[in-house]
């Protein structure tokens, strides 16, 4: 039976827990988030673990619909538009073949079957840029760099969900023995794909706009601050119910809402107070869901489960290898295509090596392969790759990029031009 009390006590103690951590780092000048992946790893190392778990419905309904919308409340649209070349090379194509080559090798030297080493790529494909944008705020790094780095994280979490989505749609089918197991599956997955991702897009447009009308004729902060809260989780769970991208649709009404209708309906007061509130609520989301993913990387339990054997470990190391080859030919296509007639200014090669190792996953890989369910095939090699590239993307990048930054010419000495970077 559900405890309310254990619940409430768990959110106190992680909360007590993350404030410790967050002092401490402070004072060493490391970002919180990786200090609360380090505490929650020796919690779960030394059987410290309360009842809470990092658990897919607790990621994708409680934690996400905020961080995704107070990302796109936050996010300065003027500046998407200035860096919009970059940033839709990194969430769009450059993802699209970030993936095929992801999916091609793992099925090429691993063995997986097409459909689920698509399936891996894309729960591979989402990055959590939370850590790196703390570290920059402390070191002053050039803000068109980080809204280049925070705007593709946003867009390709809604493009990968939708790609988790209908990968995971051509396995189910396969498993069940469908007549349209072969080609006809893949045909059906990219319909499904358009559906979802278009149908989300147009979803959260739509209620971004009418949101934006209805807080015209409204002057008080908490009621507006209310409506937000309504908007970042309505949108996501009708999204949801309609089997449309959920995150898409919360991106979307988030940026209109953010940019537009603050603009044209809300006070000077309101937004000081929503902007307060969003700010707070992603500040507790982010301190629990990295503690969380430190107690759910345990290496101790992966290696002793009975799953995990010598080639599943070895496809879960290749698997990081793979991960960063895609992400650095990804880095290398866009700084060469940076260099064409239609980018206002190449970027710098210094950006173009801070883009390539910030591309960390976290709890949004984690929640997605946690989804999968038990009968598909391969499951463990899923989950274990997933974990190690989290585990090193996270620990080993995130705790190696501060000596990056400070090593790299034209990167941390505020708000430069990419010319004076260069």
């Amino acid at each position: 039976m559900f405890d309310i009390a254990f619940v409430v006590r768990d959110f106190v103690f992680f909360l007590l827990i993350a404030l410790g951590v967050i002092l401490f780092t402070r004072r060493l000048a490391v970002p919180y988030t990786l200090g609360l992946v380090v505490v929650g790893l020796l919690l779960s190392l030394f059987g410290i673990l309360p009842e809470a778990q990092l658990s897919p419905p607790l990621v994708l309904f409680v934690f996400l619909p905020a961080l995704l919308f107070e990302g796109a409340w936050t996010i300065q649209v003027k500046r998407l538009r200035e860096n919009w070349r970059a940033i839709f090379l990194l969430a769009g194509p450059g993802m699209v073949l970030s993936l095929v080559l992801i999916a091609s090798i793992l099925h090429l030297l691993d063995g997986l079957d097409w459909a689920t080493a698509f399936l891996l790529a894309a729960i591979l494909s989402p990055t959590d840029p939370v850590a790196v944008l703390s570290l920059f705020r402390q070191l002053r790094v050039n803000e068109q760099l980080s809204t280049i780095i925070e705007g593709e994280s946003l867009f390709n979490d809604g493009v990968a969900g939708s790609l988790y989505q209908t990968f995971l749609a051509v396995v189910l089918l396969s498993l069940h023995g469908h007549a349209s197991a072969g080609a006809e599956s893949w045909f059906a997955g990219a319909g499904l794909f358009a559906l979802e991702a278009g149908g989300g897009i147009v979803l959260g447009g739509i209620c971004g706009w009418g949101v934006s009308q209805l807080v015209r004729g409204i002057d008080d902060p908490l009621i507006e601050t209310t409506i937000t809260i309504i908007v970042a989780y309505g949108v996501y769970l009708l999204a949801d119910t309609l089997h449309l991208s959920a995150i898409l649709s919360v991106i979307v009404a988030g940026l209109i809402l953010g940019s537009y209708g603050r603009s044209v309906g809300m006070s000077e007061p309101t937004r000081a107070a929503v902007d307060t509130f969003w700010s707070t609520l992603a500040f507790v989301a982010n301190a629990l869901v990295f503690l969380l993913v430190g107690i759910q990387l345990n290496p101790l339990s992966l290696v002793s489960n009975p799953a995990t054997s010598g080639p599943t470990l070895l496809i879960a190391l290749l698997a990081i290898g793979i991960v960063l080859l895609a992400r650095l030919l990804l880095v290398v296509g866009l700084s060469a295509r940076s260099r064409g007639r239609r980018f206002p200014t190449p970027l710098p090669h210094a950006w173009s090596l801070v883009i390539f190792w910030s591309g960390m996953r976290g709890a949004l890989s984690l929640a997605l392969v946690l989804a999968i369910p038990l009968e598909v095939p391969n499951r463990s090699v899923l989950l274990i790759s997933t974990y190690a590239v989290v585990f090193f993307t996270l620990l080993i990048q995130g705790f190696s990029l501060r000596g990056l930054l400070k090593r790299l010419p034209g990167v941390s000495h505020g708000d430069q031009s990419p010319e004076k970077a260069g």
